[in-house]
């Protein structure tokens, strides 16, 4: 060690000699201890052992490096083994090694080394500090009841955030907090280097459907929700078919039921009916007016908004982002008096932040017409079943006559030998083709939002000419600044729809194979002469006019409808606090639709009319609706000790809708008439224009809360104040409530040890809806006569106004299993409900004395019982690589009226005079069918025996007879799946199931009896030759073929069903992520494939399709999304 300094005397340079001496000395002395301290600390020590005990490894480091250890013989007891293989390494090193994971440590004084008990919770707390800091969301609003703790140390103390959502927790610069609260992401803060006092953003979690219940007014935690709903995803919807959200919505729930229109068929421009949950009121055409829909249905939400069964139909699948059906009271309490058939909630999707998105989808579909329940007879077979009808005998025994028939005769049989046999089923079919086309454009940020969509689809149907062209925009915009939200939304759509010239399928289905086909520019297919008698006394000598079908079909009659819809959907919201919420939405719609139909004076349905003046005739309908709703409701949320979830919501609504309507019938066209009305001669027979408006106005107060406790134990309240002017003048407003319950078993500690328990969740609730699918029936409605006398022009009442007419309201209680099992591979949802509406309202049919047809008034009771069930097994789960689901759903219902008395007497009689099956009687149901009991066809004389009421056989037919002999409403009814994912790849199969429904076969009724001489023009079903009785002692079901009287309805035409039906099969594939689609810039590109109403299986052989023929469809779907 050198020093350096400068001296100025001598004296001083030998006493600084003596000083630097001194320190020299002093630093070769410590430099020496140092040096000796030194070596000893970092002795080479070099250990090899194997789960040795800690004492023979303390032995080995003393040995080696000199140390000694103090320590007690107990604090061994309960060390662990080390293992240890080190070579050449400090002490220092060995004991870290040889101390990892023993309840002692160690201090090292000197040469000593002192063991001791671990105590490192005691250090760490003397290196805890205070950390402060506090829990904000996206807005920066604060998050109270938000949980604080130290990450690893289940057991120490958890931080709750306050009001203001400040926290204050103890924990050391090495440690991390992890941040929770209910509906947002967990997020971890790590305490090192971090700046006091914290501020925490928690990012609320993307909500999943399967997770939430849409209400159309707020959204509900699936987990706390006491009713009954079902909630599928535009995903769900798209993968069972392209066509419309209803065809869809009824394969995936069974509660929701789309009723069979055997008469409409597959007609793309008629509305399909709806239940859900069977019915609630009467149908009746009598408390119907030109504006109301059918008291059954159930009420359409959109965006939160009442809609139209038709605009639902209409609406663009590709914007559609989640559908929920809304069962029972707790469900529906708050739509109140319009809630009692249910609710279908609709939501489109939302515009979410990010760069550009463009996404194209094409929709392609043909549909072939089914014919194969036609059972026509053929050419050969048509001639003979005439012949033995006695179409060519002379009963009068006029020679002239019957040579003329029996040229008839020969001139059909000569067609029938030369080949002839016209398919005529197949002549106004084609091969439909559709195909819709939509475009959506999406961007923006946290502030503003955009979303454009447009689309435009054309359906050319299955028979020809049958058009639909429908097409929709849609704009969507949101803005948020600071506590406000903005949003609106603009859908502007129309439709324009022809039917098809061809008419009726019924008129190509009875005409007979024997004629050949001939150019549309002959009038008629025959001209002959007529059966020799009518057996309702027509002129024998007339002749019979047999149309050409296609003359008809070629003339410039028309019939065509068009529709317009705009509606704008406004909505702001004030987040004032993160549980305080007030939102306002208002929506202003206006809806016309113009329908005009021209029948030709050259048609043949003019034939006998000989003043031209009548011929032909021109129909003139519009309709008009413009209508507001302004609703404001006040939201409340908050979680109290992360336990107690409270929500309120305060709602206030107002609502009107004005429509009107205008038309009228002109008649007497001359021959050459393209359908202008202005040529026409003047107005139908005893008909003047029409016209009609409604006003109707409603409001409502509604109140709901809801409390979970730790989501084990759930509690719904739903209260509401509706008025409306749709009833009785005196009983404006009426009170709704609902109370439900639920139980998440699956949450209790007994059952937390059941680990193959996903879910258990027991519901039930009870609760009064209303209806008001009515006409309004409150005023009185005075009309003009149409004549003038010496006393000027008159007025007389031609409705009268029920002002103490009660609101219709209906009592459901429902009670519910949810449960997922074995890692979600099993999945089981069952519903058992009672839906009992007092009273009903009715409208009885009123003495001719009174001027009045009907009277609306309140009378009878009606009850519905019924079971759903969806169950869903997964032997191959795993979410996003395979899985394998098999399904099935099912639901039945009985349903009963009461306390009718004998109010409905002559409704009753109007029905047996009209041939209908249904009655309205106490103890029985509307699906009941009412026939005279048949015990078929006596074998020695082809009569009918029947079946009277006290058990006594007759061949004499009563209407007194009439008893239940089957019901519509088949005993079980839903859909058998099978679904596969693996990846990118989708399958799926969806059969329908109907067990044991009876059905009236109308083919049997009317085209195997009951076939007139008069009828004997039209072709028939091939039982009416084959299976009809001919000889004493034949066992048939049906009487003689010479038998051309009426016969009346028994239980012989009601046949029970079982069938199967295939509803939906597809197929599809998503791609992503590949390398040819970067070069295109594609971000996804999905395919899909399907086949609906593929086939149709069945007990019973009927016809399906009458009017306008069932359809095999084929369809697929192209969508690309662009990056």
């Amino acid at each position: 060690m050198n020093f350096h300094m400068t001296l100025k005397n001598g004296r001083d340079a030998r006493l600084y000699a003596r000083i630097l001496l001194k320190l020299k000395l002093t630093l070769i002395i410590l430099t020496t201890v140092i040096l000796q301290s030194s070596a000893a600390s970092f002795a080479q020590i070099t250990i090899k052992e194997k789960s040795a005990s800690l004492e023979s490894i303390l032995q080995k480091i003393r040995k080696q490096s000199g140390y000694d250890f103090f320590y007690s013989n107990t604090m061994l007891k309960n060390t662990k083994p080390v293992s240890i293989n080190v070579k050449n390494v400090s002490v220092e090193e060995v004991l870290k090694i040889t101390f990892k994971d023993q309840p002692l440590t160690y201090t090292i004084d000197q040469k000593a080394i002192v063991l001791r008990y671990n105590r490192e919770p005691e250090r760490n707390a003397l290196l805890q500090k205070t950390i402060v800091g506090k829990v904000v969301d996206e807005k920066n609003e604060p998050i109270p009841g938000a949980s604080v703790r130290v990450k690893g140390m289940p057991t120490a103390p958890i931080a709750i955030t306050d009001a203001k959502g400040n926290f204050m927790i103890s924990a050391t610069e090495e440690q991390t907090l992890t941040v929770t609260y209910i509906g947002y992401e967990t997020q971890e803060i790590v305490l090192k280097d971090k700046k006091l006092p914290l501020t925490v953003k928690l990012k609320e979690k993307e909500t999943m459907m399967k997770d939430v219940v849409i209400t159309g007014m707020f959204e509900r935690k699936k987990e706390s929700f006491t009713g009954a709903s079902a909630s599928f995803s535009g995903e769900q919807l798209k993968a069972l078919g392209n066509q419309n959200v209803i065809q869809s919505l009824r394969t995936l729930d069974p509660s929701f039921i789309q009723i069979e229109n055997n008469t409409m068929g597959s007609n793309p421009n008629v509305l399909p009916k709806i239940e859900l949950r069977g019915q609630t009121s009467i149908t009746t055409s009598s408390l119907k007016d030109q504006f109301s829909v059918d008291p059954n249905q159930p009420l359409f939400i959109l965006d939160g908004f009442e809609t139209s069964l038709r605009y639902i139909i209409d609406l663009d699948m590709n914007t559609v982002a989640s559908i929920s059906i809304l069962k029972d009271a707790a469900s529906t309490a708050i739509y109140g008096s319009r809630a009692a058939n249910g609710v279908i909630v609709v939501e489109t999707k939302k515009p979410l932040p990010g760069k550009l998105r463009v996404s194209y989808t094409s929709d392609l579909q043909m549909e072939m017409p089914d014919l194969s329940s036609y059972n026509m007879m053929n050419a050969s077979e048509k001639l003979e079943f005439e012949r033995l009808a006695g179409r060519y005998k002379e009963f009068n025994n006029i020679v002239n006559r019957q040579l003329a028939l029996d040229e008839v005769y020969n001139n059909r049989l000569k067609n029938v030998l030369r080949g002839v046999d016209t398919y005529w089923l197949s002549q106004p079919l084609q091969t439909g083709f559709s195909q819709r086309h939509s475009i959506n454009v999406s961007g923006g940020d946290n502030t503003i939002r955009y979303d454009l969509g447009a689309n435009i689809k054309n359906n050319n149907a299955a028979m020809i000419g049958e058009k639909r062209k429908d097409w929709g925009t849609n704009l969507n915009l949101t803005y948020r600044s600071g506590i406000l939200n903005f949003g609106n939304r603009t859908y502007i759509s129309g439709a324009n729809a022809t039917a098809s010239p061809y008419g009726s399928y019924a008129t190509w289905a009875r005409t007979n194979p024997y004629y050949e086909l001939l150019p549309a520019s002959q009038k008629y297919l025959e001209v002959t002469i007529s059966p020799s008698v009518y057996a309702d006394g027509l002129d024998a000598n007339a002749n019979e006019l047999i149309p050409n079908p296609f003359y008809n079909a070629s003339l410039a009659s028309f019939d065509k409808t068009s529709y317009f819809n705009l509606t704008n959907n406004f909505q702001a919201v004030a987040d004032f606090t993160r549980s305080l919420k007030l939102q306002l939405n208002a929506q202003i719609t206006k809806n016309d639709s113009q329908s005009t139909k021209f029948i030709s004076p050259l048609n043949t349905a003019y034939d006998e009319v000989t003043d031209p003046t009548l011929r032909g005739s021109y129909t003139y309908f519009k309709q008009s609706a413009l209508g507001y709703n302004v609703n404001l409701n006040l939201g409340y949320t908050n979680t109290i000790a992360q336990k107690h979830i409270l929500t309120g919501n305060l709602r206030a609504e107002i609502a009107q809708n004005n429509q009107s309507l205008n038309g009228y019938t002109a008649v007497g066209f001359p021959s050459a008439s393209n359908g202008n009305p202005a040529f026409a001669y003047g107005f139908a027979t005893g008909s003047t224009p029409i016209a009609a408006n409604s006003l109707v106005r409603r409001n409502s107060l509604i109140a709901s809360f809801n409390y979970s406790y730790d989501f084990r134990y759930n509690l719904d309240l739903s209260a509401s104040v509706d008025g409306t002017t749709a009833f009785g003048s005196n009983k404006r407003y009426k009170p709704y409530y609902a109370v439900g319950v639920s139980w998440n078993l699956n949450k209790e500690n007994f059952l937390k040890a059941v680990n193959w328990i996903d879910l258990l969740k027991l519901r039930g609730n009870i609760g009064i809806n209303g209806n008001q699918n009515f006409g309004n029936v409150s005023q009185s409605v005075y009309n003009y006569y149409p004549t003038i006398n010496s006393m000027g022009q008159g007025v007389y009442l031609s409705a009268l106004g029920a002002p103490n007419l009660e609101w219709q309201t209906t009592r459901q209680i429902s009670l519910g299993i949810d449960a997922k099992m074995f890692k979600n591979k099993l999945s089981l949802q069952l519903n058992a409900y009672q839906k009992h509406t007092d009273p009903l309202v009715i409208a009885i049919t009123l003495p001719s004395s009174t001027g009045l047809d009907n009277y609306p008034f309140n009378a009878g009771t009606s009850t519905t019982k019924g079971l759903e069930a969806t169950i869903n097994f997964s032997p191959i789960y795993n979410p996003g690589e395979f899985t394998w689901t098999v399904g099935l759903t099912g639901s039945m219902l009985t349903q009963k009226y009461d306390n009718f008395s004998n109010k409905l007497s002559s409704l009753n009689t109007e029905l047996r005079n009209s041939n209908s099956l249904t009655r309205y009687r106490d103890g029985y149901s509307a699906y009941d069918l009412w026939a005279v009991p048949s015990l078929g066809i006596d074998p020695a004389t082809g009569q009918e025996v029947f079946v009277k009421k006290n058990g006594m056989y007759t061949f004499d037919y009563n209407t007194n007879d009439q008893v239940v002999v089957g019901s519509s409403r088949p005993n079980a009814e839903g859909v058998i799946s099978t679904t596969l994912n693996y990846k990118g790849f989708t399958f799926g199969a969806f059969i329908r199931y109907i067990w044991h429904r009876d059905q009236f076969n109308s083919a049997l009724y009317d085209k195997v009896e009951n076939i007139s001489y008069e009828a004997l023009r039209f072709n028939q079903d091939k039982r009416a030759l084959y299976q009809r009785w001919k000889n004493p002692g034949d066992i048939t079901q049906f009487k003689s073929i010479a038998v051309n009287t009426l016969t009346p309805i028994s239980s012989r035409f009601i046949q029970t069903e079982n069938s199967f039906s295939g509803e939906s099969i597809n197929i599809g594939y998503e791609f992503r992520d590949k390398s040819w689609l970067n070069k295109y810039s594609i971000a996804a590109l999905t395919l899909n494939a399907y086949s609906n109403d593929l086939f149709y299986a069945s007990t019973v052989s009927r016809e399906r399709g009458i009017d306008y023929p069932y359809t095999r469809s084929v369809s697929m779907s192209v969508r690309v999304t662009f990056k």
